[in-house]
């Protein structure tokens, strides 16, 4: 393999070498050389075909212009300095996306004057929590997981949502910007009660809804809290299931399936939980 700056010394020297030019001023001279094709050159482990050494006085050459484009340079021919240069390519750089990704549970829908408001808790690209109240308008592109176009219409509370929004975010608590597009990926189920236990499983928490006993207890539901369920207060901050107490009131985000059991028993997506004045 030949280093970079062993590479450009020969190349030039190559090329200079190896051209045939009658010249009175003594500045050029005719050679005569060996091309070597059973030679290989690479660069960087690459092999490159194009690159053969031409052998002239037992130096090896090889042509410029090959040469430097594989080692990353551009070359250009300067005629007032009798000179070539030499730079660096430019590094393509990939394309920023500008946009802000939020994937969760739409905890509230309002239409007003032909734009949609989603309250949207979720998880941002980075895995954290993220809270924005995402603007809907006619500019704002909705599909469903298929790619299939859907309308503000189909945008509810309990919709499971992936909004692209920014770049530009209003600072507020929480944060307001346009939605560039949004993919709606499913829907959740709602159910807003107290809690009347909270109990450890070997798999997490399962969060007990309703404090009923006997028939009054049909209408309970259990709550299978997983380690990706969001559980978060009413101001956006998230806690954990072991700090939610008997009696606090939540509203979940839950399903859509559910168990035939009684009482019956459903993956929690997002659970809020409401402030004292609303138990």
């Amino acid at each position: 393999m030949l280093k970079s700056k062993t590479i450009l010394l020969l190349t030039a020297a190559g090329i200079l070498g190896a051209t045939a030019v009658a010249g009175a001023s003594g500045l050029t001279q005719k050679v005569s050389g060996l091309l070597r094709s059973d030679i290989h050159v690479s660069v960087n482990g690459v092999a490159y075909g194009s690159i053969q050494p031409v052998y002239i006085d037992g130096k090896a050459y090889v042509p410029l212009r090959d040469t430097a484009g594989a080692m990353g340079y551009e070359i250009a021919w300067n005629p007032q300095a009798k000179q070539f240069d030499l730079t660096p390519k430019k590094e393509e750089q990939a394309p920023v996306d500008p946009y802000i990704l939020n994937t969760g549970v739409v905890t509230e829908a309002q239409t007003a004057n032909g734009l949609t408001s989603l309250n949207v808790m979720g998880k941002g690209s980075a895995g954290t929590f993220d809270w924005i109240v995402a603007k809907v308008d006619k500019d704002t592109v909705i599909v469903d997981a298929s790619g299939a176009a859907k309308t503000a219409a189909d945008l509810k509370a309990g919709s499971r949502v992936a909004v692209e929004y920014g770049p530009i975010v209003a600072l507020s608590f929480p944060g307001q910007s346009h939605a560039a597009k949004v993919t709606l990926l499913g829907e959740r189920l709602i159910k807003e009660d107290k809690v009347g236990a909270v109990n450890k499983t070997e798999s997490g928490w399962q969060i007990q809804l309703g404090t009923g006993t006997g028939d009054a207890a049909i209408s309970n539901l259990v709550l299978n809290v997983g380690p990706d369920a969001l559980i978060v207060t009413s101001a956006g901050e998230p806690i954990k299931a072991e700090d939610i107490k008997a009696g606090a009131k939540v509203r979940a985000f839950y399903g859509p399936s559910t168990t035939k059991s009684i009482p019956a028993q459903s993956a929690a997506d997002t659970i809020v939980v409401l402030p004292a004045d609303a138990q």
